[in-house]
């Protein structure tokens, strides 16, 4: 490897590591929404927020164990119930976005990928900023 690409992968390890966390969760998040909609007759919308809430169990987990360990001290209640609040916020972007978009005609699978990559962003930037208050150094 190059010294450049070291660099590039050091200076964000953090988000490669939120990244392959948030495989993870999504893995979790797209098997629940399409078993949902599988077997039952829920809207879209409801089968997106099933899917997300069973991917934010873990992710608070290895999100503060793994990407944000070095996260400001605190008690964990304060930081899940801050957790929570992000969460709520990507989950109605995640759900009006979906439907908003599967209404204009786009695919299921589609719009899920869009809508994930949407939430991603606001979760890695709340989850640093907000929920576990990473100073940069």
């Amino acid at each position: 490897m190059t010294d450049s690409i070291k660099e590039l992968i050091k200076k964000y390890r953090r988000f490669i590591v939120f990244a392959l966390i948030g495989g993870i969760n999504t893995a979790v998040d797209f098997l629940v929404f399409k078993l949902a909609g599988a077997l039952t007759p829920l809207a879209v919308e409801y089968c997106q927020a099933l899917g997300y809430t069973a991917g934010i169990v873990c992710s608070f987990m290895l999100n503060k164990n793994i990407t944000f360990r070095d996260s400001e001290k605190g008690k964990t209640p304060f930081k899940f119930l801050r957790f929570i609040i992000v969460n709520l916020v990507s989950l109605g972007v995640s759900m009006h976005g979906i439907k908003f978009l599967v209404a204009s005609g786009m695919g299921e699978n589609i719009a899920k990928v869009i809508i994930l990559c949407v939430t991603m962003l606001i979760n890695y930037i709340g989850y640093k900023i907000f929920v576990f208050r990473i100073k940069e150094r």
